[in-house]
């Protein structure tokens, strides 16, 4: 087991070991932000060299950067569901990591829809059809190599269906109880490693069948109704509705850690502070006293056969995109021609220092 002496990650600090996994919360707040907390996404990072986000909501891609991570390393995305703050961020990924020099083709794999519309295939090619201007604007700039995508699509109502075989590391999903039909969970198996993400989800057995015998396991657990009649207005009706029906109720997310008995939960998706993180515990710990971390945004779990660790990441705010080793320099690399400017717009130019010597 790699020795972990401090209470704290540094980026770009410490190696995996072989048998290594080593994952972090991205985000764990709710669909609105606030400083402390962005919308769920998270990164896992295997011995072998392969990297994964599960989800990437609205504001995980600025959490991302503090890891120093290149993009050409982190091109592999699975969708649990399309609500925004699960995949509000696909942009500031897609072109974020263009610009920022990725060289490889981006994968995005997430479920169907009950129609093609509902599914995530739409939903990227709408939203590379919604971003044009700004991908027609860097052409010639940045190399085509980063710019190409593929989805994988695949069947929501598949039940614990392989959905990734690649280097001895296999994905599977099954359907989630969220909102409407589409949304899945997954588990993610390597080296006798086995990791649960479940989105989100209520209860259901599915997840309570298919997360057993996991090392660490990640279930949303919503805040109390009394804390979302208290903090967002909502009626008792809507709150019940909302933080036990379409979210899981904290003594809920306890009773599904009690049935899957993981070596360590997760729980995740309620804002963490000093008003609810201890009504949140406590009715928690109603129904499970397993290993347990309520998650906030930027925590790290490094898992091997031997143990696990729990510690928060330490980053440089201002950090820079990291060099990649392995990128091609530009010569061996597809450029696009200019996308050209107009006569009369070129012709508004005013000359300043620095420009003309460009030219």
């Amino acid at each position: 087991m790699t020795e972990h002496l401090r209470d704290a990650y540094y980026p770009g600090t410490e190696e995996l070991g072989p048998n290594e996994m080593r994952v972090f919360s991205l985000g764990t707040g709710m669909p609105n932000l606030r400083p402390s907390q962005v919308s769920p996404g998270w990164f896992v990072e295997l011995g072998n060299g392969d990297k994964f986000f599960f989800d990437m909501g609205t504001g995980t891609i600025s959490r991302f950067a503090a890891l120093g991570i290149p993009y050409d390393e982190a091109n592999k995305v699975f969708l649990g569901h399309l609500h925004s703050d699960h995949c509000g961020d696909f942009a500031a990924w897609f072109i974020g990591g263009w610009v920022d020099g990725r060289q490889s083709t981006c994968h995005v794999w997430g479920p169907t829809g009950t129609t093609p519309d509902m599914g995530t295939k739409h939903f990227i090619d709408k939203q590379i059809e919604s971003y044009k201007w700004d991908i027609t604007s860097r052409m010639g700039h940045r190399p085509v190599e980063g710019k190409q995508i593929e989805v994988h699509e695949f069947d929501y109502a598949g039940k614990n269906e392989v959905i990734y075989d690649e280097n001895g590391v296999v994905v599977r999903s099954w359907p989630a109880w969220h909102a409407i039909d589409g949304p899945v969970s997954f588990s993610l198996e390597w080296n006798g490693l086995k990791f649960v993400y479940g989105s989100d989800t209520g209860p259901n057995k599915w997840y309570i069948e298919y997360a057993q015998n996991a090392d660490l396991i990640i279930h949303e657990c919503f805040i109390t109704v009394n804390l979302l009649m208290k903090k967002f207005g909502f009626s008792r009706e809507n709150a019940i509705n909302v933080g036990t029906q379409v979210h899981t109720s904290p003594e809920a997310c306890g009773m599904v850690f009690n049935e899957t008995k993981p070596r360590h939960a997760i729980a995740y998706h309620f804002f963490h502070d000093i008003e609810a993180a201890p009504a949140v515990q406590k009715a928690l710990r109603s129904t499970y006293d397993g290993p347990l971390t309520l998650a906030k945004d930027l925590m790290v779990w490094n898992v091997t056969p031997e143990g696990i660790t729990t510690r928060w990441v330490v980053f440089n705010p201002d950090t820079w995109p990291t060099e990649w080793e392995g990128a091609k320099p530009p010569q061996q690399l597809t450029w696009e021609p200019h996308t050209p400017i107009s006569d009369w717009i070129l012709e508004g130019r005013v000359s300043w220092p620095g420009i003309d010597e460009y030219d």
